[in-house]
């Protein structure tokens, strides 16, 4: 069976599974299937527990520094029923995670299965994770705690319509706190309401990002909660910030502001999840050869492009291992309607297969 034949079989596979972050069962289950397809193709699986966060790495050599490292998450937002169902339409498949990152694993299955007796051939290796979409720590864990080091890894989470991620935002996300004293709803002169603090409070945080716009911070209010019953005022409440930024220096700021804002409001700040704004070097020779395997299969000039998401580039950023990002032509990653062409994501494979030819061929004994 080709790579090409079990392209999208598998992908429907994968979507089936609700691989929400925190689904634990549904997360083990797929990298089961994971597991067993890479192992059945003769590579070293091992598999790991992240304090309950399953991940996997795979390669070819029962090795820690693989030439290349084809990196995923299996973890996906949460989504309506109906998305966990792969459906077509004309040149497009829809469901939950085909864009981000599902389809990026099946292409890899394929390329496996692809490659048959030819695979010992190559110094590869595949990492999945299962909590990039919550906590974001499987692949740091990998790197820096169990000694994963790819000469280059290769990472379908970011740039746009086989562009190269040259820059991608940081993601600081915190949450604020701000605390009250309970009474009676209708005598909140007798107490202190907690929610009402943390209006005020955002209210201050939400000036501090007075544009919305591509290439400039942001601010995103993901979660807010006060509250136990609707006769009392509220003794604590919260909210959740995603703050995108756009460098080093905007991140310094950004967390110097707000923790002042806080102290100004007798509100607590705990820091949940950080991505670092990452940068790459295109120059890089082994990112110049991704960029012309992108040019010789697919036939469009790869430039670099920002990123306003990010991923698990920057862990690898972290410890200086170069990193590829660019994806098949695609979107609606975290909507209703998230989709990926299928021609473009096929091409994946192929692209795959010219890079590890270039940087991943191990000489003949």
């Amino acid at each position: 069976m080709t790579g090409g034949k079990i392209l999208l079989p598998m992908l429907e596979r994968l979507v089936a599974l609700p691989t929400v972050s925190g689904n634990l069962s549904a997360s083990e289950e797929g990298l089961d299937v994971i597991g067993e397809f890479l192992a059945e193709r003769g590579m070293h699986v091992r598999r790991f527990d992240q304090d309950g966060f399953g991940a996997l790495v795979a390669t070819v050599r029962p090795t820690l520094t693989p030439a290349v490292m084809l990196t995923a998450h299996l973890d996906v937002v949460p989504g309506p029923e109906h998305l966990f169902t792969l459906k077509r339409d004309g040149d497009r498949v829809i469901g939950r995670g085909v864009f981000d990152m599902k389809g990026a694993i099946a292409a890899y299955l394929a390329l496996i299965d692809e490659l048959g007796p030819e695979l010992p051939g190559y110094d590869l290796g595949v990492m999945i994770t299962t909590d990039e979409e919550t906590r974001d720590l499987g692949v740091k864990m990998l790197l820096e705690g169990d000694g994963y080091r790819p000469r280059v890894a290769v990472l379908p989470d970011g740039g746009d319509n086989w562009q190269l991620e040259e820059v991608a935002k940081g993601a600081w996300r915190v949450r604020v706190s701000t605390y009250g004293v309970a009474v009676h709803g209708s005598r909140p002169w007798s107490g202190e309401s907690a929610s009402l603090k943390l209006l005020d409070l955002l209210a201050d945080i939400r000036a501090r990002f007075p544009v919305e716009e591509p290439h400039v911070d942001t601010l995103n209010v993901s979660f807010l909660r006060a509250g136990t019953a609707p006769n009392q005022l509220p003794d604590q409440a919260e909210a959740v910030l995603d703050v995108r930024v756009m460098g080093p220096d905007e991140l310094a700021a950004v967390e110097r502001d707000v923790a002042e804002i806080c102290r100004r409001h007798g509100a607590d700040l705990e820091l949940l999840v950080l991505f670092p704004p990452v940068k790459h070097d295109l120059s890089d020779p082994l990112l110049t050869e991704f960029a012309r395997s992108i040019e010789k299969v697919v036939g469009t000039s790869c430039g670099g492009c920002l990123s306003f998401g990010s991923s698990d580039a920057a862990q690898y950023a972290a410890v200086g291992v170069p990193c590829a990002v660019t994806r098949p032509r695609g979107g609606g990653h975290h909507g209703d309607d998230e989709w990926v062409d299928v021609d473009s994501l096929a091409l994946l494979v192929p692209v795959l297969r010219d890079y590890l030819e270039k940087v991943a061929r191990r000489p003949q004994e």
